[in-house]
């Protein structure tokens, strides 16, 4: 063997061992390039789920807010009836004892608290505040029997 000989095998030989090692990367790079696809891949699916998550949790935050609208409504509704309510009892209760002429002191302290709800929580005034007044000048008088408009006997038939 002569020299050229040995220089052609050495050199097939090392082409062959670096064909070898450029094949071995090479793998190793699809297999990281296979993996990392799959990572990719795997993230665009938490992406996804994210994204119907999301939707989701805003479609159920707009009816929350619809539902708390319609709270809010109710709640209004409910407020200015009771400050209707209220003021009704309090101008009825006050012009019967101003025709009187005197209060028992029951009937003025449940006023006096029916008055300060109405004023205080519910912001009332007006013809309230004027009754409310000319009652609370009025004489406390013990004998001036509370007349109940109700049937408050047991005369009445009651079918549950």
């Amino acid at each position: 063997m002569n020299v050229e000989q040995f220089i052609i095998i050495a050199f097939t030989a090392l082409l062959s061992f670096l064909s070898g090692r450029a094949q071995n990367i090479a793998s190793r790079h699809d297999e990281e390039s296979a993996k990392k696809q799959e990572q990719f891949q795997h993230i665009i699916e938490q992406q996804r789920e994210f994204s119907l998550w999301q939707a989701n949790i805003t479609k159920q935050i707009k009816e929350l807010d619809r539902k708390l609208g319609l709270i809010s409504i109710c709640t209004d509704r409910l407020r200015d009836g009771g400050l209707i309510l209220l003021r009704d009892r309090i101008i009825q209760s006050c012009r019967i004892f101003i025709e009187r002429g005197a209060i028992p002191i029951t009937a003025r302290n449940n006023i006096r608290d029916m008055y300060k709800c109405y004023h205080d929580e519910f912001n009332g005034n007006g013809d309230g505040e004027y009754y409310f007044k000319e009652m609370m000048e009025l004489p406390v008088d013990q004998d001036v029997p509370i007349v109940s408009h109700f049937d408050v006997g047991g005369s009445h038939d009651r079918k549950n």
